[in-house]
């Protein structure tokens, strides 16, 4: 049996929940950080869309403890901030490794 939580979001005063599974979680949290990666990880000044990704990461992240996914995502409570840990990046920084050598082939 799926065990499934809810996610809220409110969009323009109004609140919607999203019912999302440990499996569809774990491809949210792919996606966030890949994601993240490809749209962030060149430049060299924050901009709105970093500022933006990050917020939405920083909620998507904060989620990781109720699905079980402690060993992803940690909290450092000086910043304030959600961090994938060492075993997220080498587990998810494969598929963007991945990505890069087929680029260069092209």
């Amino acid at each position: 049996m799926l065990r499934h939580h809810t996610l809220s979001v409110s969009v323009h005063s109004k609140k919607y929940e999203m019912n999302i599974s440990k499996s569809q979680y774990k491809n949210l949290l792919r996606i966030a950080y890949c994601g993240d990666w490809v749209i962030n990880s060149h430049k060299t000044k924050v901009d709105k869309i970093q500022s933006e990704t990050e917020s939405a990461e920083q909620y998507i992240f904060s989620f990781a403890k109720k699905f079980g996914f402690e060993n992803l995502i940690e909290y450092d409570e000086d910043l304030k901030m959600y961090f994938p840990t060492a075993e997220m990046e080498e587990n998810f920084h494969g598929l963007i490794d991945n990505y890069d050598l087929k680029q260069q082939v092209r």
